[in-house]
Formats: C-alpha cells, structure tokens, sequence
C-alpha cells in the first residue's frame, strides 16, 4: 500500500489520483464532454432495479448492446462509494428520500466517467480512456503510472497482459478469472469487485449521445429509488424495470458469491460471525437490520428480501415501470426482450439482436444451470421454511408461490 493511501484513506487517495486522471491523461474529447455534461443531460434514463444475484447483470449487458442506449460498463454503485453515500454514513444502504447533503453536481459528472454509446464499430481509445479512470477506483492502495499503461494499452496490449506487470491479479476481472482465487482478495477498493471490463461496442460519448437512453443499474438502488426520483433526477424521464428471480435460485446464488474469494465484497463491517464463511468483510448489498452474527444462508435470504421489499415500495416514485421475470428472460428471451425494448421505446438494434442470440454470461460465479439451486436444497429450504414475514409477504407479491417455476 502506498504511503499517500495508508494517511489518507482510499476514498480520497482514489478521488486525487481519478480527478488526475480525467483532467489531464484520458483523451482531449473525452475531457471535453465531462466538463461539459453530467448523466443529468441525458433525455431520458432507465434504471434496472433487482436484487442482487437476480440475473441484472445479464439484462444490463443485453441493453448496453442496444444502438439506441448509451451506458457505464459496470455498476454505478461506485461513485456513490466513492462520494462517501454508503455505509458507514449510513447504517445500511437504505437511504431516506430527503437526503440532500451530498455533492450532487459531483455525483452526476462522476456517472458520466465511464459512460460510452453502443455502436458496432466500437472505439479503442474509449476503452483506453475507460480503464484509465477506474483503475484509481479499483486499486486505491497501488501507484499505478497511468501515463505509461495508456500508452501500453493504445499501442494494442490488452489490460490483463498489462496487469501482472503492475503487481496486479487477474483474479480481480471477471473477464480475466480463471477460478476461485488462493485467497481473499480483500484490500481497498471503491469498485466492487470482480471487476467488469468495456465491451468492444462501445465508443465515446459526442453531444449528439444525450438524445439516447442512458441505461443504469447498481443492487443498492434497490433501496434508494424515492432518493434517486426526488434528488438525483428530479427533472429526468427514469423508467424502471425491476427484474425479478425466484427465490430460491436467488439465494443459492447469493450463498456461492459470498463464498468466492475473489469477489463481491462491499463492506469492512467489523468482527463476522456467520458461518460457512471465512472473509472479513460484508458481501453484496447490506440490508437494514442486518446481523453479523448466524447463518449465512439466513443473510442471503434477508438480502433477497429487503431489496425487493424496498424495490416494491419505491417504485412509485415513478411514473413507468415494467416487471420482467429472470425466469422468462431464460426461457423466452426473445419475446421478453422485445418488451423491455418497447418498453423503454428504443426501436430496432441489429447489434441488439445479435446479442440475444448468443448470450454474453456476465457476473457468474457456477457455471449457469437450470435448477442449480437444488444440490443445495436442503440448506435453502431450510432458509425458506425459518423466513417468515415478511418474505412470504414478497414472494406472494411477486408471484414466486409455485415451486415449480422456480429454475
């Protein structure tokens, strides 16, 4: 860890060395549009609202190929880390409608960071420009020369053959893992690892792009969209979809994530008692009342729960919004597609429609099967049968009392 890092912490070493980055590394166009525009600008945004291990990931990425979008390439999540809207200024990610003492110009600049438009044809320096400004982000603790790894990654080298000569893992990349890692990875971080890469559709933003949609979606939203209605984008359009994934499915997923130990760590929490888990630090989202002592598979369930609770409760805050099973975007992916497409009124992609076809598998942490849930049926029925109030209550509500649809 660096010295600048140990004195001042990570958020701050990270804001210096991002800041540094954006005013004076990434390309003269780039810099243009982010002094120039925040997320704010866009005419219209549509957020993806889901619990964790809901199958989001998927969805996002199936929308950021659409040619009438314009998207981060990961969660936005970590700019509100980075702007210190998390825990522990808070003692969940729950945050009240009302909360106005945060930088919200800042916030909205930061969103933009690494914002590019979908088209086929894709942009080298976008992706350059891209990894540049998180790498601050991801590795906080590590004096990273920016200038020289730009250089490296406009010359044709890509990033994980530019990581081992950083001292870097490529354990910390979903694209680049190879497996479960030796170790936890645990150090610093404001991005939540595994850490996602910029797809090969993407090209920097022009001033044209904010006639699109901007697509959004991070797992603590699911507790924040009153706040994001009333003082994040008070005067934008924001369509909601929340997707949806039973529950069982949900929580084995959840279970296998915190287990991994190479990501999807958020918080330092303090001392962990939960069993059947060997990290220091709170994975996925942290739900009010949450408990650091117990059953891990019981948290897993409290997770699923209070997200969708809270999802359920939030979305009236909006005018549009459009439920989608996880389990219908599997099994009937075109004709689901079709109705978030129109939903949201993006019209006809060719690049979108080639996705559909052959699936990216994004954020996993099992290879995907139907059902997987089941060689863990005992513990998650166990779960399940302990719940009571008020995940009955959600499960009624989102329709999830047939076992049988649950795959």
């Amino acid at each position: 860890m660096s010295s600048e890092a140990a004195i001042d912490g990570p958020r701050s070493v990270a804001r210096r060395r991002h800041d540094r980055v954006k005013a004076g590394v990434v390309s003269e166009e780039k810099r243009s549009v982010l002094s120039d525009h925040r997320a704010d600008d866009f005419d219209e945004v549509l957020l993806v609202a889901s619990a964790s291990r809901g199958g989001s990931s998927l969805l996002f990425d199936i929308l950021r190929h659409h040619e009438g979008t314009c998207s981060p390439d990961g969660e936005h999540g970590k700019w509100y880390t980075l702007g210190g809207i998390c825990y522990p200024a808070f003692e969940s990610d729950a945050i009240p409608s009302d909360f106005t003492s945060f930088d919200r110009e800042q916030l909205l600049t930061d969103v933009l960071s690494d914002v590019g438009a979908a088209t086929r044809s894709g942009d080298r320096t976008h992706r350059v420009d891209d990894a540049l400004l998180r790498l601050p982000l991801q590795f906080p603790h590590e004096d990273i020369p920016v200038e020289q790894v730009r250089e490296t990654l406009l010359d044709g080298a890509s990033l994980d053959e530019v990581l081992p000569g950083l001292g870097i893992s490529r354990e910390h990349y979903d694209a680049y893992a190879e497996g479960d890692a030796d170790s936890p990875l645990e150090a610093d971080a404001i991005e939540e690892r595994p850490f996602i890469t910029s797809h090969d559709h993407k090209r920097g933003l022009t001033p044209e792009d904010f006639e699109r949609t901007l697509v959004l979606k991070t797992s603590v939203d699911a507790y924040r969209l009153e706040w994001i209605s009333e003082q994040l984008f008070p005067d934008t359009e924001v369509s909601v979809v929340h997707l949806t994934r039973n529950p069982a499915a949900s929580i084995n997923g959840l279970y296998d994530g915190w287990r991994l130990n190479r990501g999807f760590q958020t918080y330092d929490v303090g001392d962990l008692g939960l069993d059947n888990y060997e990290g220091s630090l709170w994975n996925y989202d942290l739900p009010p009342g949450w408990e650091r002592d117990g059953r891990l598979i019981d948290t897993c369930l409290r997770q699923w729960t209070q997200a969708h609770r809270h999802i359920l409760d939030g979305v009236g805050a909006f005018e549009d919004v459009h439920r989608v099973a996880f389990e219908d975007l599997i099994t009937e992916t075109d004709s689901t597609v079709t109705a978030v497409v129109d939903f949201a009124g993006l019209g006809e992609s060719a690049l979108l429609d080639e996705n559909v076809r052959d699936l990216n598998e994004v954020m996993t942490t099992k290879e995907p099967e139907r059902g997987r849930w089941r060689h863990r049926e005992e513990l998650v029925r166990g779960a399940i049968e302990r719940a009571g109030e008020p995940f009955e209550t959600v499960v009624e509500e989102l329709g999830y009392t047939e076992e049988s649809g649950w795959i």
